[in-house]
């Protein structure tokens, strides 16, 4: 696992790079994003306590998400910016691709890692994949103290997106509920 760890770390350190490639256009540095998101997704799902021991998840939020929003945050409220409501326009649909990563990556982790969380509805009774889980056999069973920290760290960061977008401050609310209550 060290080796193929290794491998996916320095691959994710391309990724952060050609994120910040001014020389890039802005989809060559979707792609990036897009593939740095797959690939920590990867790393979480097949070995849990690996990846949080590298701090997988905090890079994840941090490269994939956070520098972004920030970015367009600055972007959208510069009142001479003469592009200011297509900024705005991206940094909502930024936003939402966020929370959909997040409640994605929130439905693989308590699939493959058999946690039942009281707020979550099960994939298959949406209809979005089923609860079999396939290829058990390479990833690494991880503690039940790990899968709670990524599954509130999945919750915390949906609630993190909301405030940006308002429409969504109900699920916001329901979100910080169920942290703070400690109910999950």
């Amino acid at each position: 696992y060290s080796f193929c760890f290794f491998f996916l770390s320095r691959q994710a350190e391309v990724l952060k790079a050609d994120m910040t490639d001014s020389k890039l256009g802005p989809a060559e540095v979707w792609t990036s994003r897009q593939a740095l998101q797959d690939l920590y997704q990867k790393m979480l799902v097949t070995d849990l306590e690996y990846a949080l021991d590298k701090k997988v998840e905090q890079d994840l939020w941090n490269h994939a998400f956070k520098n972004q929003i920030t970015t367009l945050q600055g972007q959208a409220k510069n009142r001479a910016n003469p592009n200011r409501s297509e900024v705005q326009a991206n940094l909502s649909l930024f936003l939402e691709a966020a929370s959909g990563f997040y409640t994605q990556l929130l439905q693989e982790l308590c699939t493959v890692f058999n946690v039942d969380l009281p707020c979550r509805v099960k994939s298959s009774q949406l209809g979005i994949i089923s609860n079999k889980q396939t290829h058990t056999s390479a990833i690494v069973k991880p503690q039940s103290s790990s899968c709670s920290y990524i599954c509130q760290h999945c919750l915390v960061h949906l609630g993190d997106i909301v405030p940006y977008n308002s429409p969504l401050l109900v699920g916001r609310l329901q979100v910080t509920s169920i942290v703070h209550s400690g109910s999950w």
